[in-house]
């Protein structure tokens, strides 16, 4: 878009310096000249001005008041060639300078096209504005001088016809003011240029700035690249890191999984071992206090007794294994002796606590007994039955939960039958009794 503001302002310039040209070459004539030098770019330009000649002088100047029948016709003809020859000479030479002014365009076209680009839009509409107003002002003057030119031209055309004093002094007069306006106008070419060539720095300067701006956007954009590819390996590792932890958890929430399933069999099995383990520091216990009162357990095991209840008053209070003789029985019987609970002298005819004795058994094995003593066991019927034959007895039956809570029912007259009775047992209502 700025192709034609350039054109324009190209253009402007050769106008400018067409007319500029034209007016000067007019006043080569005579008098002395002045140099102007205006540097565009790489290039200076050099612009020559005559000084301003002295105003012609009056008619009473030449002499006499019949001066004017001095002035030959010939003096007439030279003046009034002169401004016809400086006519085609002013065109010869803006003919030269519209050659040179065409080069100059051509090459602020080729060098200026890519820095012209690069000025913001509005700056340059405001500067080809104000280049547009100054040459649109500069034409309407040059166009004015052209015309008082084309006047002078026509005055001298007729002072070849008909000379006269009056119409030389008028001519004189016009061109004196042409010169002065011409001068005038070399000013304000001057200061155009001047204006021009400030315009032009500030254009540089603000393609610099330009430049300047668009290597700082480039480093910017550079490094707005890094950047986003070195988010995007980062990005790409985090998922990688959050895929590779998905796993992690996946497989640590199995192993949750198993150890949850373990602990709650393990919490399943806790009581059962707490149970077993009670009942291991209670047998420990007792085989404890067994071995500290054995002189008393030597003496009752020296003497015959015929349940535990007799071991008891004998002296010995620690509950064990002891050995009584039941009547009618040939041979002694070891059994377990409870000397704690509810005053002790307890004799213990079965335990079950943990499962490791079988107690589906025959009519055999439960005649004669079985188990461990120390541990589960039945004592066996027929020893129940000559016991209970011989004396009155009361039965306690104790129990326990897997909470380790615990309660017993207690029989007052308890009485097992003979084998012929198949063992059958006869008891008065029981007291049942719980105990936290």
């Amino acid at each position: 878009m700025l192709s034609r503001p350039a054109m324009l302002l190209g253009g402007l310039l050769l106008a400018v310096a067409a007319v500029t040209v034209a007016q000067r070459r007019g006043q080569e004539a005579g008098g002395r000249r002045r140099a102007h030098r205006v540097q565009h770019g790489q290039c200076s330009y050099t612009f020559v001005l005559p000084e301003p000649e002295p105003c012609p002088p009056e008619p009473e100047a030449f002499g006499s008041s019949n001066s004017l029948q001095r002035d030959s016709p010939a003096a007439a003809l030279n003046l009034g060639d002169w401004p016809a020859q400086r006519v085609r000479q002013l065109e010869k030479v803006l003919e030269n300078n519209t050659e040179q002014l065409q080069k100059l365009e051509r090459y602020i076209q080729m060098n200026l096209r890519s820095e012209l680009a690069q000025v913001q839009q509005h700056m340059v509409q405001n500067q080809t504005a104000t280049m547009l107003e100054l040459g649109t002002s500069l034409l309407n003057q040059t166009t004015a001088q052209t015309r008082k030119l084309t006047d002078v031209e026509a005055q001298g055309e007729q002072h070849v016809q008909r000379p006269s004093s009056g119409t030389v002094r008028a001519s004189s007069r016009n061109i004196q003011e042409v010169l002065n306006q011409t001068s005038r106008m070399e000013i304000q070419l001057l200061e155009t240029s001047l204006s021009t060539n400030k315009l032009e720095k500030q254009l540089l300067l603000q393609g610099h700035e330009l430049h300047r701006l668009q290597g700082r956007n480039s480093a910017l954009e550079t490094r707005v690249q890094a950047l986003e590819t070195q988010q995007q390996a980062e990005l790409a590792s985090l998922r990688g890191e959050k895929e590779r932890l998905r796993r992690l958890l996946g497989r640590q929430s199995g192993a949750l999984a198993g150890l949850e399933r373990s602990l709650r069999a393990a919490s399943s099995n806790s009581s059962l071992l707490q149970r077993q383990q009670r009942q291991l520091l209670e047998s420990v216990q007792r085989l404890v206090r067994v071995v500290a009162q054995e002189p008393a357990s030597v003496r009752a095991a020296e003497q015959v007794f015929q349940d535990c209840a007799e071991i008891q008053r004998f002296g010995a209070n620690v509950s064990g294994i002891y050995t009584i003789h039941v009547a009618n029985m040939t041979e002694p019987r070891k059994v377990f002796c409870d000397m704690e609970a509810n005053g002790g002298g307890w004799t213990l005819i079965q335990r079950r606590e943990n499962g490791t004795v079988n107690f589906q058994r025959n009519w055999r094995d439960y005649k004669q007994g079985f188990g461990d003593l120390a541990g589960e066991h039945w004592l066996g019927n027929e020893v129940v039955h000559q016991l209970t034959s011989r004396a009155a007895y009361s039965l306690r039956v104790e129990l326990q939960d897997w909470e380790g809570n615990e309660a017993y029912a207690q029989y007052e007259h308890f009485q097992l039958g003979s084998e012929g009775q198949l063992y059958s047992h006869g008891h008065h209502p029981a007291r049942l009794e719980y105990l936290h």
